[in-house]
């Protein structure tokens, strides 16, 4: 996924420094500001465990110490890249979320392509791509059963997450068993290279796809994104509060072109969130279209 995601199970251990509850207060209000994130009062243990690790690598005494550096350090543009892979962890898979790929070739992308040209750029958006196996898998999906019916059509996938290590990842397209361990085999012959324990994915899905760093609460850089006919943003949303829900959604819809689609997660919902979509149903799974 992600902004990515908020940290999720047990904290690395540190070197014992404590974070109070005012300075975890503190350290919350910027991650929010900066991120939209909201961080529950029960996960300061979590952020104490993985910025603690910060505190180690850099030599530094206190949360507080920290804090100034984040907010007014002459490296806070170099340590902010760190502090967003520390307060995000990230979960995904090739083929992770079936009913909507299932949408997305059989129904989303015929209709789009409806009354359009048949030389035809589709322009997709993994907006959370995590280590970038959902813009993969929409690549593959593309080559294997899109271009056989529409041979003019040509796609273009952008994946963005805000963790850099997980975009070097998505970058590098090499994977571990995890990652693959739904791909079909036919895909995983045909796409992927192996060599000890590695699957490095082939060159045709690579060139489809590219990779920026990118917060999806940051405004300006939201605007800057252009315009898609399909957006992919799973798992997102449940780790924001209602107004970062707000604007996070809003600019999704701007980004759209008209008659595009938004995927969300399953334990998700626009609900009190934007009527401006119109909700389509499909097996197992719903999209929203931008009418």
């Amino acid at each position: 996924m992600t902004v990515g995601a908020p940290l999720i199970g047990k904290a690395p251990l540190t070197s014992g420094v404590k974070m109070s509850d005012d300075t975890f207060r503190l350290i919350r209000e910027f991650i929010y500001q900066q991120t939209g994130i909201y961080f529950q009062d029960n996960k300061k243990y979590l952020l104490e465990g993985r910025l603690g690790k910060r505190l180690q690598v850099l030599n530094l005494g206190t949360f507080e110490e920290y804090l100034q550096l984040i907010k007014y350090g002459t490296r806070r543009n170099e340590e902010l890249k760190f502090f967003y892979d520390a307060i995000t962890i990230n979960e995904t898979f090739f083929f992770r979320n079936e009913p909507q790929f299932e949408a997305f070739e059989k129904t989303l992308v015929p209709a789009i392509l409806a009354g359009k040209p048949p030389r035809y750029k589709l322009r997709v958006w993994s907006s959370a791509s995590s280590s970038g196996e959902e813009a993969h898998t929409i690549a593959m999906l593309y080559l294997e059963r899109l271009k056989p019916k529409y041979p003019a059509l040509e796609l273009e996938v952008v994946g963005t997450d805000i963790n850099s290590t997980v975009l070097d990842t998505a970058r590098k397209g090499v994977y571990r068993d995890y990652s693959v361990r739904n791909m079909p085999k036919m895909y995983l012959d045909k796409y992927f290279k192996a060599e000890d324990g590695r699957f490095t994915v082939r060159d045709d899905v690579r060139r489809l796809v590219r990779f920026e760093h990118l917060n999806l609460y940051d405004q300006i850089r939201m605007r800057q994104m252009g315009t898609y006919d399909i957006i992919f943003c799973c798992n997102v949303l449940i780790y924001f509060d209602a107004p970062s829900k707000i604007q996070v959604v809003s600019n999704l819809y701007d980004a759209l072109n008209r008659g595009g689609f938004l995927f969300i997660g399953y334990a998700e919902s626009l609900h009190g969130i934007s009527t401006a979509f119109k909700l389509e149903n499909f097996p197992k799974t719903v999209a929203y279209k931008k009418e």
